[in-house]
């Protein structure tokens, strides 16, 4: 049976039912091979990206988690060396005030002490001139009176 048009593009006879078949074939033993593989690769492929989606999203909820964990750490932390500061701000005036009435109580004493050595000096030297006055006022009103007393 054989059918032959001269216009026509395609010719339908024996061959070309062979060739259909024979595609079919090809057809089949290709997605046997190849396709079926290279989908299974592919859907692979697409769930490992998914999981991999799916980490880098919990990795990014993670890192925003951690992050304020550390800022709240961190307002912890600074609150604290604010109050350590101000207690060893504190202790430190208590300390220096401490400090400075001990050189107030110092400085009162060195005064007392240095006033009493002067108050002795001016009774000595009183006690020196008193006796030198005693013997220049003599030699005045001897030399003034032009005799001897």
């Amino acid at each position: 049976m054989e059918i032959i048009a001269t216009n026509a593009l395609i010719s339908i006879n024996e061959t070309f039912i062979v060739q259909l078949v024979s595609f079919l074939i090809f057809l089949y033993f290709m997605n046997r091979i190849m396709f079926r593989p290279l989908l299974s690769t592919i859907s692979q492929r697409k769930e490992l990206i998914a999981d991999f989606q799916k980490d880098i999203i919990s990795g990014k909820e993670d890192l925003v988690r951690l992050g304020k964990d550390l800022d709240r750490e961190q307002a912890k932390v600074i609150k604290e060396a604010h109050k350590v500061a101000l207690s060893l701000e504190s202790e430190g005036d208590h300390q220096a005030s401490e400090i400075l009435e001990d050189v107030r109580q110092q400085i009162s004493e060195l005064r007392h002490e240095t006033e009493a050595r002067v108050k002795d000096q001016v009774r000595q030297a009183r006690l020196e001139l008193a006796g030198e006055v005693e013997v220049i006022s003599l030699t005045i009103m001897e030399k003034v009176l032009h005799r001897r007393l």
